[in-house]
């Protein structure tokens, strides 16, 4: 099994804390977000703690938590700054409409 890069292992325990006091600011106990996530408080605890779980796991929880519509638009593409470059590359300024469409 491959070693975890550090600057993953640093990221995971971030993530995990900021779940963790997202969880309390709400102020749900562990169990009430692993039983609405699906899942169980010892493997909340692991995640919180920065030892991961699944992406299925962890985005149930962050759904729980209010958080996961921030972490999907974060991953999409076109909301970086090459993205936007690409999207007027790669998409038509105008839509054409066939004749025989009209």
């Amino acid at each position: 099994m491959p070693v975890t890069p550090i600057p993953v292992k640093r990221s995971m325990r971030t993530i995990g804390q900021n779940l963790a006091n997202q969880r309390k600011l709400l102020g749900l106990t562990a169990k009430m977000v692993a039983e609405r996530a699906g899942t169980t408080p010892p493997t909340l605890s692991k995640l919180e703690n920065g030892q991961g779980a699944s992406l299925e796991i962890t985005l149930r929880v962050m759904r729980v938590l209010g958080l996961m519509d921030a972490v999907v638009a974060a991953t999409d593409p076109f909301n970086t700054p090459r993205g936007r470059l690409m999207v007027d590359e790669i998409l038509p300024q105008r839509v054409r409409v066939r004749r025989d469409e009209r």
